[in-house]
């Protein structure tokens, strides 16, 4: 499989994609990126051997791949998803997909119209208890959703700076912080799980760092049709790595804990243990398994369509924070 890299610079690239795809029976014909030291970065530590662009679109025009894999700057992600649609170019992309929710919806409309392969990175739904919940829910045997809750912090910023990707620290090119970084997947399994999103209050803070960009935020969603209540945290707030805890609450079961190790308590019949990927190996399987989807002609784990009300979410909490009272989703 020929595969194009757009926006190599992003600190996913070498940190999971390029592993991961480089793993597989898979091609680099070229990649790009805006910063041609990011390019030459890339081409050094991975060998490539393939040309390299700082115009995407050149890219595009002059190499013929079967998927491209594109990541870049929150600010123009929508603009390179766009051109993709456009030119009925299959894709992957990392997430948000952009800044708003009402710039990418007329995309992802017109990517359904082609019916165009598109797969977003919303990694958090391949863990072993999501899925199992989801499966529950798709068989009715959920319950009624009562309670959700998801924390997901990290350590400093500051790694951005060392992975040459200074932007993540900007909020006019990132959008905020943790909840332009981390925020999609937390909001993603409550509407993934649970509901459509009906009301949005957040509150954040810069206390920590007093950056530009929020040190942590915290969002709480109402289910538009249960009144179920789900919270989100995500910060920037620990000194190194990942802090996770995931929970569901309805009438018919509870699980908390670990995100990829929990207990299912069944309230009138036998618990249940799920086990599953690692935080860190999911990024592997999304690769895998998105390569499997494209060559099968099967649904990825998420797409561009499933970005859009994740993005209207996350601009809602950015809203909410800033004036300090509750949006309401129409």
């Amino acid at each position: 499989m020929r595969v194009a890299f757009i926006g190599v610079g992003h600190w996913h690239a070498a940190e999971f994609y390029l592993p991961a795809l480089l793993k597989r029976d898979v091609e680099i014909v070229a990649i790009s990126d805006p910063e041609q030291d990011a390019c030459d970065r890339i081409e050094a530590e991975f060998n490539l051997g393939c040309p390299q662009y700082t115009d995407f679109r050149k890219l595009l025009d002059e190499v013929e791949c079967d998927i491209v894999w594109s990541s870049a700057s929150h600010d123009r992600m929508t603009e390179i998803a766009a051109e993709l649609v456009q030119r009925e170019q299959p894709f992957h992309m990392e997430k948000p997909m952009g800044l708003d929710w009402r710039m990418l919806q007329p995309v992802a409309a017109r990517a359904k119209q082609k019916d165009l392969f598109t797969s977003v990175a919303l990694v958090s739904r391949y863990y072993g208890v999501v899925q199992r919940l989801r499966e529950m829910r798709e068989a009715g045997e959920l319950g009624g959703p009562v309670h959700y809750y998801y924390r997901l912090l990290a350590g400093s910023p500051e790694r951005y700076r060392e992975t040459h990707c200074e932007w993540m620290l900007d909020p006019e090119k990132a959008g905020g912080g943790p909840l332009f970084n981390f925020g999609p997947h937390v909001i993603d399994l409550f509407i993934y799980l649970i509901d459509d999103v009906g009301e949005v209050t957040a509150r954040w803070s810069h206390g920590l760092r007093n950056a530009e960009i929020e040190d942590h935020t915290t969002v709480m969603m109402v289910g538009r049709d249960t009144g179920a209540i789900g919270v989100g945290e995500v910060a920037y707030t620990i000194p190194e790595g990942y802090e996770r805890y995931f929970s569901v609450t309805t009438d018919a079961l509870h699980v908390g804990g670990d995100v990829g190790d929990e207990d299912l308590l069944i309230r009138d019949g036998e618990n249940e243990h799920v086990g599953g990927m690692n935080g860190l190996e999911v990024y592997d399987y999304y690769v895998e398994d998105t390569l499997d989807a494209f060559s099968s002609g099967r649904e990825p784990i998420a797409t561009i369509h499933d970005m859009v009300p994740v993005l209207r979410v996350m601009n809602a909490a950015a809203e909410s924070a800033a004036v300090g009272s509750t949006i309401v989703l129409e």
